[in-house]
């Protein structure tokens, strides 16, 4: 079994942000621009690609849903057109959009007042689990929530591979439990910077259950998915196994992802229609059929990766102005891109049978459409590159470089090549087929000291390493 490199718990949630900015140049390749008001086939066919499979997307525009579906191999007839009802609706994993679930469970039970977002791992574990750190005692709901509780990707230091999908599938909640008071938080205390971590959002779904005195899949049953009408959003799939889309990753046929305890993070699976009807409900806010939980989950919690974060929900775009808020999900065969944009009324919910749909361009475009940048090249002197050139730290791990080539300023993420930027005013620049824009930061002697990276409503800001030199004005 070939495992994605990491990705089943890095399924690129930085979408709109540095590494699909310095690799996804596909996304300036699409023959037309790709926007939420598209075509719903037209964005099946360009996140599915050249992979195999079946990928089906659902947009709720107007109040009106519509569905859209790209195969490989095309089937021998055409099939029938997917409708909002019926056994047709083929059934996927959705992976880590399961999250949004778990952190919608957890804006309930606040609402209700029967927890608190402080409330701590050792106050609502006292007496049940023995050996815990105080570290880990220290971590409250809110930091489990947003990733910023300092919690590993998984238990036992497993990363990535063929143990981090053993793990996901053979941890119960025994063997979750003990694990707990195994844990080594990645720093002394929290809370710490965004870290996307699996096992902290199991942790908070056990919590939940815990409190209740039930499953975390009867809460999610009870408190969401029969509520609403949701009855193709199941862990378990009896009868409906027949309507799971054969799974790929590439070429490879992939078997379906089963789990137990690290469930709240990644078992559910679902269908378009019903994602629909999920994001209708959000969409609806405090007079919907969720109540006011709906509004508490998109309110932002914490910052996360150069934007903000809710209830497990990704938030871009300014305070104030227009926000998009989403998740991505993959497992070893599916993939998942679930997005709101209330300002407009819109949703939408991608869903993919292979774990390697190019899903990445189709969102980018989107976020191009919806964060348009300057792209009007205005001439700059080849000279005044030489201020921009050098290393500018973004994380611990994580730097952009710039250097000049034949009078063009060019920059690279730690780990990647170089592409070139057009330049678009005073001290800024543009990649402008993804709609992602530098601004370059001076001092009071003129020094360049700084940058920040714009794409898709969100911004990462990374400061120049070592001395920078100053520049008389001209």
């Amino acid at each position: 079994m070939r495992l994605l490199p990491r990705a089943l718990y890095r399924p690129w949630l930085a979408a709109w942000l540095l590494a699909p900015l310095l690799a996804g140049h596909a996304a300036a390749q699409l023959q037309q621009p790709l926007t939420l008001a598209s075509d719903p086939t037209v964005l099946a066919k360009a996140a599915l690609g050249a992979e195999r499979g079946t990928l089906v997307v659902g947009t709720l525009r107007n109040g009106q849903a519509s569905y859209g579906a790209a195969y490989n191999p095309e089937p021998p007839s055409s099939p029938r057109a997917i409708a909002a009802g019926g056994a047709e609706q083929p059934m996927f994993e959705i992976g880590s959009v399961t999250k949004v679930f778990t952190g919608l469970l957890l804006a309930q039970s606040v609402e209700r007042g029967d927890l608190k977002l402080d409330d701590t791992v050792g106050k609502l574990l006292a007496g049940k689990v023995e050996g815990l750190s105080s570290a880990v005692t220290s971590v409250t709901l809110r930091q489990l929530v947003t990733h910023t509780g300092c919690m590993p990707v998984m238990a036992d230091g497993v990363t990535g591979g063929a143990p981090l999908a053993e793990q996901f599938r053979t941890f119960d909640k025994p063997m979750f439990w003990a694990s707990l008071a195994r844990i080594k938080l990645t720093a002394a205390a929290p809370p710490c910077e965004g870290a996307y971590s699996n096992f902290g959002m199991a942790l908070l779904g056990q919590l939940l259950a815990e409190h209740y005195n039930t499953s975390w899949g009867e809460l999610v049953r009870a408190r969401i998915t029969e509520p609403l009408g949701m009855n193709d959003t199941v862990i378990s799939l009896g009868d409906k196994a027949s309507r799971m889309a054969p799974a790929f990753a590439g070429d490879r046929r992939q078997p379906l992802f089963d789990m137990l305890a690290y469930a709240p993070a990644s078992a559910l699976r679902s269908t378009a229609a019903d994602m629909m009807t999920f994001s209708r409900a959000i969409l609806a806010g405090a007079s919907g059929p969720l109540g006011p939980a709906a509004a508490r989950m998109l309110t932002p919690l914490a910052r996360y990766e150069g934007a903000d974060i809710g209830y497990a929900v990704m938030v871009r775009g300014p305070e104030g102005g227009r926000r998009t808020y989403w998740h991505a999900g993959v497992t070893e065969g599916y993939r998942t891109l679930w997005l709101l944009a209330p300002d407009t009324g819109e949703a939408m919910i991608v869903l993919s049978s292979n774990a390697r749909a190019p899903m990445q361009p189709v969102m980018l475009a989107i976020g191009k459409s919806r964060y348009p940048v300057p792209t009007v090249e205005v001439p700059v002197d080849p000279k005044r590159l030489e201020d921009y050139k050098g290393e500018f730290r973004v994380t611990k791990a994580k730097s952009l470089s710039f250097t000049v080539r034949s009078g063009k300023l060019l920059v690279r993420e730690t780990g990647r090549g170089y592409n070139a930027l057009t330049p678009t005013g005073n001290d800024r620049f543009a990649v402008t087929g993804i709609g992602a824009q530098f601004v370059f930061r001076r001092d009071a002697g003129n020094a360049v000291v700084a940058v920040s990276l714009t794409q898709g409503g969100s911004q990462l800001d990374a400061k120049r390493v070592g001395e920078s030199v100053a520049v008389p004005q001209e």
